[in-house]
């Protein structure tokens, strides 16, 4: 377990334009900041990037909202942290925090602000002692105790953040909240779908760096059954057979990543998990979306494959069922929020080798990690 400890100083200022927005439609990034800013007085719903105080809702407090390119409001939320300090931490969860935080003081009632917290699964504890119906009437009462300065801690295990301020004498309030994807950015599944999708498409030249070795000098770390493919033996993913092992062959200058044709399933999951800057495939995708909307389209493998190599851990699981057949299934697999998207090919061997081969794919976004033990009983039975 990491843990993170600043000390915070709790922004209180006012900085941008305060003019106020009535006779004006606002644009939001997320229906659930939407939903936020239906509560707020329209004060607070000024037109710039603005922190500004707002002792009606919380004393000694402030309000931040922020715009992205597009002037949507895409963030809301009592301000906690300086924008320095995000970047140091973790912006998505700082973020998240702010907004919960406001989501919370516009509840004025204790069982509202209870109940809220019941539904995420968020915990909140006040100096030892989780939080009761009796602790509280309003969540400003609570925020408005902490004051600079403050000793900030964030810590982080496989299924929940924990963070933390300790103020005052002997004060300490801490938030516990599950890594959870929508809860902590906001997004619904339609939203988290149609911003990858958006995302995908945008023709961004690959900006990712592979630490795997083609070449290798000896057979330290490699295992083999049969001393034609040598295993990097690597992590698995709820199955062995899902794994991130890198096949290697024998040649006269050591033991080289293989992409040979005598190797069809080995090379397709290396070129999932290896460095082929030089290979020239094209995956086309067809993209199950949330919603019912299943859009195709078609692009560079190593971009595709680039694009979540900084964020994602890749898993494949490669079969040949029938001769000729290669049939895969790829995770990429996001640990801070804890969710996977799901790739299945199904391809002749031949194309894995073609130039400027075309490759077919189902693709699946967004999945939570705890929905997914269903998804691998057809990849078992496959």
């Amino acid at each position: 377990m990491k843990i993170l400890i600043i000390l915070l100083t709790i922004n209180l200022y006012v900085f941008g334009s305060i003019d106020r927005m009535a006779g004006r439609e606002v644009s939001f990034s997320l229906k659930k900041l939407e939903e936020i800013a239906s509560q707020l007085p329209p004060q607070y719903l000024v037109d710039t990037d603005s922190i500004m105080a707002c002792p009606d809702l919380c004393p000694n407090k402030s309000i931040v909202i922020q715009y992205n390119d597009k002037h949507q409001v895409s963030h809301l939320g009592i301000s906690m942290f300086s924008k320095e300090t995000k970047e140091i931490i973790n912006k998505p969860v700082c973020n998240f925090i702010e907004r919960l935080l406001l989501e919370l003081t516009l509840l004025r009632d204790n069982n509202e602000i209870l109940s809220l917290l019941d539904h995420n699964n968020v915990q909140f504890q006040k100096n030892g002692r989780r939080l009761q119906k009796s602790d509280v009437n309003s969540m400003g009462e609570i925020l408005r105790e902490i004051e600079e300065p403050a000793y900030f801690t964030l810590s982080k295990d496989d299924k929940d953040y924990t963070v933390g301020w300790k103020y005052g004498q002997q004060n300490q309030l801490i938030i516990q909240f599950p890594l959870n994807r929508e809860l902590i950015t906001g997004a619904n599944r339609i939203e988290s779908d149609n911003a990858l999708f958006d995302q995908l498409l945008v023709d961004n030249p690959c900006k990712s760096t592979s630490d795997v070795k083609t070449i290798l000098s000896s057979r330290t770390g490699l295992v083999s059954n049969d001393e034609q493919i040598f295993i990097a033996k690597g992590d698995t993913f709820m199955l062995g057979i899902i794994n991130d092992n890198k096949y290697y062959k024998k040649t006269t200058g050591g033991y080289e990543l293989i992409y040979d044709e005598n190797f069809p399933k080995e090379s397709l999951s290396n070129l999932f998990l290896g460095n082929f800057d030089d290979n020239n495939l094209k995956i086309k995708v067809k993209h199950s979306m949330y919603g019912n909307f299943n859009p195709e389209y078609e692009m560079n493998l190593n971009d595709f494959i680039c694009f979540f190599k900084n964020d994602f851990r890749i898993f494949t699981a490669s079969i040949q069922k029938e001769p000729g057949v290669i049939h895969s299934t790829i995770v990429f697999q996001n640990r801070q929020y804890n969710y996977i998207h799901l790739l299945t090919i199904i391809t002749q061997k031949e194309t894995i080798f073609k130039k400027n081969g075309v490759i077919f794919a189902s693709f699946r976004s967004n999945i939570p990690q705890h929905n997914i033990n269903s998804l691998f009983g057809d990849i078992v039975s496959n």
